[in-house]
């Protein structure tokens, strides 16, 4: 009895001892797996699945090769990612970390939005482009990170942005249609002349165009469409005028000495004209 005891340790801490180097030495699991089976390769010849970037590359300085599988053009590619010019991003001496921090990294080559809009959208203000953008590759347009509405989604309220009047009816519409995805003038950063999308387009409606037209700053006059006030301008009667206009130049001219009250809308268009005082058809 006490033999069988000891038979069965003995092939307990043999198979212990074999599990220990099937796992631990790829040699060694070779070694026992083709004792045991019949055809088991040799270990680092098996093929390895890579991912499929649309790049193929030839042989780096190290001398080792990286191949990938190309099948179709499945990916965009990030400029240097394609180029595999790693070191312009990234510091070898410094296990890979960026050579700057982001955005400074990306402005290198993009556009500083902090230097082009007057308010900033909240992931480029808070300097976290990878929030968006994928450093690498993506198979979405601009190497976003997700589906455009799924991305703006993700940080806005979709209940939200639906119960504003103008976006009843914006369907399949992508936000960048009316919205910078950076900033702009204005918290809702709105595209220049996104609002054509809706309204008329002054641009083909007359030759002279007033200059807040003319730089597609509609909001330099109107608010939201929550504004309350006719027309959603953000200021009364000709002191919106005033804003820009100097009133002591207005009245100098000998037509403007008997104006009174009339406002300045009676006799020129705000957004354009046939001639270059925007003069109403009237007069």
């Amino acid at each position: 009895m006490n033999l069988g005891k000891y038979k069965f340790i003995n092939y307990l801490l043999f198979t212990v001892a074999i599990s220990f180097f099937w796992t631990c030495s790829p040699e060694l699991s070779y070694g026992v797996k083709s004792f045991i089976f019949d055809g088991v390769p040799p270990p680092y010849e098996a093929k390895l699945n890579t991912i499929k970037d649309s790049l193929q590359t030839s042989e780096t300085k190290t001398k080792k090769t990286l191949v990938s599988i190309i099948e179709k053009n499945e990916f965009n590619l990030h400029s240097p990612y394609k180029d595999r010019n790693c070191e312009s991003c990234h510091d070898r001496d410094n296990m890979g970390k960026t050579k700057l921090p982001i955005p400074e990294l990306c402005n290198q080559c993009h556009t500083d939005f902090s230097q082009k809009f007057e308010t900033l959208h909240g992931p480029v203000a808070s300097n976290n482009c990878i929030l968006c953008h994928s450093a690498h590759q993506s198979k979405l347009k601009s190497l976003l990170v997700e589906p455009e509405k799924k991305l703006c989604f993700s940080c806005h309220d979709s209940k939200q942005v639906s119960e504003n009047t103008i976006h009843k009816n914006i369907k399949n519409t992508s936000c960048t249609q009316c919205h910078n995805p950076h900033g702009g003038r204005n918290n809702m950063s709105l595209q220049s002349e996104s609002c054509y999308n809706c309204h008329n387009n002054y641009r083909k409606e007359y030759k002279f165009l007033h200059g807040p037209v003319d730089s597609g700053n509609c909001f330099q006059c109107h608010g939201t469409h929550k504004s309350k006030a006719p027309k959603f301008l953000i200021n009364t009667g000709d002191n919106l005028c005033f804003d820009c206009h100097n009133s002591n130049d207005i009245i100098k001219p000998k037509y403007h000495t008997n104006i009174n009250n009339n406002g300045c809308v009676e006799c020129h268009n705000p957004h354009g004209g046939k001639n270059d005082k925007f003069l109403l058809n009237k007069q």
